[in-house]
């Protein structure tokens, strides 16, 4: 979010609530915190020498979990699978400076344990802030990360002791070279130039060390010439070196002609499409695309650098109709005539019926898919929640047509919808209550990796954009520097990730661009086969079709599952792979009875190699003239509030609401009434002392009954 909306939030959140708990003033980093509710506000000042780079905290065992947050402009944040949040920037907090977050958790007023860390990954401080004490080192629930010893001071690198050389020592004109250095600032473009001509530029390391690929302009000619790396601030390091003469008659093959080396020849509506060659240096070509009538539809001219290199890309207009284009390449004496052909390539084709709805409606996706396979919908919120999942199958017609119902405590904001089938998907943007936006998706090419692999994602958002991407390990530490990648004109760009130096274990991976911000999640190394016991329930025996399926099991740490949703003919519906946390948890909630799903006994399988649990459900039908009741959702924390409805209870219905706990303990009666329509509304707040575990709800009216199960957790 932007500063200015950021100061607001805090402002608003002080007003209201006149609580400021203030740190140690006289530590290296000083917590202040505001609390209202359950939203926290907490200022980090940084009082030592260390620069804070990262932040992280986390919650006791007895203060619920972190629901979300907000960050400055220059911070980016993640969720952990563990539950931290790990908060990091590119411009660390000086002595003297400030930086603060907004968090809301499911707890009111709850003790925030925090660790600040300074750019070379040592601890600066650590402590807690509460509603009611000062900070205080935290005595519960530290996080599961090594704390090296805290550094007093940074370290201070200048060009001073800097040093670099060429490779090969020799180069010609127009050569690829190699610049090699050592002893640079940390962390900061640097800029490499040849006789004052900025050529490109370069990231060094957290050690210093500078390593990049250039090439030496074919105009330079057989002299001494400079070559420098410099920073933004005007140092400069510089060596020279006589460079040798290139093989004239090479060069000059190559400003005789135009050639086409790299050309498309079948595109589709709406796909970014590249040509590049080879020309005169220093001229400019004309690039014309004409329709089969020959009309020119399409004309623009093309530089051809200093090196004889000419490329173009652009974009197909989504309207662009079917058929074969003329493209004419020509630099005034020469022209090559390309033939590119414009077809429907893309087998997945998603449309809403309105971009943007209100909280409460109805989303209706239509669209077309290769016959006979099914499709994969998966849809997130704003925040980047998986909220929805199925799959759906696909005809003989190719038809795609399916719900999404949102509800009046839907967020706000811009929700991204994917549709894959095989390795084609789709990618649609809706808004609820506000039209929708940009926003960052990420997509990795499957769940589980060896270190062997390479992990492949596919990264989506504005067009030409740069996006950082974040890596946190394991124990939630980064990996590394951010990364960053320019999106393309289509807005969509391939990354991978090295993981022969990755340690087995769950790996997120946070993509930042302003303020859009996605959580991708990835593991390494886990086997099938190696989750001993499995133990696995559904939260409730009984669901509606259309209900979504909240799963809850165990089995050994870092463990790889495979989850299986079946149909009473012991068809599987649904499938996918899923991982057991550091603590040998799992939970899974994108399971979907299907909107047409036979009534009967359904199964949920977790198995892994010969170990296996499973988890029956009772499906029911949603005809209203049965009396049915729901909840809004099926897992709770104290203090929450809990909207039982029901339907089918007849006309205006006394309506009684009968809460136990697992040992048959009545824990509430409530009353209500059905409206002419047979319909009932209530809310219930759980106590704040509540106990975790299973309720069970006995709804009654007239000689209706109803039961449903809820979980505090």
């Amino acid at each position: 979010m932007s500063r200015a909306k950021f100061a607001i939030f805090i402002a608003v959140s002080i007003l209201f609530s006149g609580l400021i708990i203030q740190g140690n003033a006289f530590a290296d980093t000083e917590a202040k915190s505001t609390n209202f509710e359950k939203t926290t506000i907490i200022e980090f000042v940084n009082n030592g020498a260390a620069p804070i780079k990262t932040v992280k905290m986390w919650l006791g065992q007895d203060s619920g979990a972190f629901k979300s947050f907000k960050t400055e402009s220059d911070w980016t944040g993640a969720k952990s699978p563990q539950g931290l949040l790990v908060f990091t920037t590119d411009s660390p907090v000086s002595q003297g400076g400030s930086v603060k977050f907004g968090i809301k958790t499911e707890v009111a007023n709850p003790g925030i344990n925090w660790k600040t860390i300074d750019p070379n990954g040592n601890d600066i401080s650590i402590g807690k802030v509460t509603a009611n004490a000062e900070t205080q080192t935290p005595q519960d629930n530290t996080p599961p990360v090594s704390t090296p010893p805290a550094s007093t001071s940074p370290t201070i690198s200048n060009f001073d002791s800097a040093t670099f050389r060429i490779i090969p020592e020799k180069p010609k004109n127009g050569d690829n070279i190699r610049i090699v250095g050592d002893g640079f600032p940390k962390n900061q473009q640097i800029d490499f130039y040849i006789d004052n001509e900025k050529i490109d530029d370069f990231m060094s390391d957290n050690s210093g060390h500078v390593v990049g690929k250039a090439k030496i302009p074919v105009n330079k000619q057989a002299e001494r010439i400079e070559f420098s790396l410099a920073d933004s601030d005007g140092h400069k390091k510089t060596i020279s070196i006589r460079i040798e003469h290139a093989d004239v008659q090479a060069v000059n093959v190559k400003e005789k002609h135009i050639t086409v080396t790299e050309f498309p020849e079948i595109v589709q509506p709406g796909q970014t499409v590249h040509a590049s060659g080879t020309g005169k240096p220093g001229s400019t070509l004309t690039v014309t695309a004409k329709d089969p009538t020959g009309k020119k539809i399409y004309e623009v001219a093309i530089p051809v650098d200093i090196q004889g290199n000419w490329s173009h890309e652009v974009i197909i207009p989504p309207d662009a109709g079917i058929g074969s284009r003329q493209v004419e390449i020509s630099d005034g004496i020469e022209t090559i005539t390309k033939t590119i052909s414009i077809t429907i390539l893309s087998t997945v084709r998603i449309t809403p019926s309105m971009t943007q709805y209100n909280p409460g409606d109805t989303m209706v996706f239509n669209g077309t898919a290769a016959a006979g396979k099914p499709v994969e919908i998966v849809i997130k919120d704003p925040i980047g929640k998986e909220i929805f999942s199925d799959i759906i199958p696909v005809g003989d017609s190719g038809v795609i047509d399916f719900k999404f119902a949102t509800d009046a405590t839907s967020t706000k904001g811009t929700y991204v919808l994917l549709a894959t089938q095989d390795s084609d998907t789709a990618i649609v943007r809706v808004g609820v209550g506000e039209p929708p936006g940009d926003s960052i998706v990420g997509k990795f090419d499957k769940l589980n990796y060896a270190t062997s692999d390479k992990a492949k994602m596919t990264i989506r958002g504005p067009a030409n954009v740069n996006v950082s991407i974040l890596i946190l390990d394991p124990s939630d530490k980064p990996v590394g520097q951010s990364d960053y990648v320019k999106l393309g004109a289509d807005g969509q760009k391939d990354y991978e990730i090295d993981l022969s130096t990755y340690k087995s274990g769950v790996y997120s991976v946070v993509l930042k661009y302003q303020k859009f911000q996605a959580n991708e999640i990835f593991t390494v190394g886990l086997q099938i086969g190696a989750a001993g016991e499995i133990k696995m329930q559904a939260t409730k025996q009984t669901y509606q079709q259309g209900n979504s399926i909240l799963v809850l099991g165990s089995a050994k740490p870092n463990s790889l599952l495979n989850l299986k949703f079946t149909d009473p003919s012991g068809t599987i519906v649904r499938h996918k792979e899923i991982f057991t946390d550091k603590n040998g948890k799992f939970a899974d909630s994108t399971f979907r009875v299907p909107a047409d799903g036979v009534q009967g006994a359904w199964m949920v399988r977790a198995e892994s190699g010969a170990n296996y649990a499973e988890s029956p459900i009772n499906v029911v039908s949603t005809v209203d003239k049965a009396f049915a009741i729901s909840t809004d959702k099926t897992a709770y924390a104290p203090k929450d509030m809990i909207r039982i409805s029901g339907t089918g209870g007849g006309k205006s219905q006394t309506v009684t609401v009968a809460i136990s706990d697992s040992t048959g303990k009545k824990i509430v009666d409530l009353n209500t009434f059905t409206t002419s329509d047979g319909v009932f509304r209530l809310d219930w707040i759980t106590p704040a002392d509540i106990p975790v575990g299973e309720y069970k709800m006995v709804v009654k009216t007239g000689s209706n009954t109803a039961e449903a199960t809820i979980t505090i957790q």
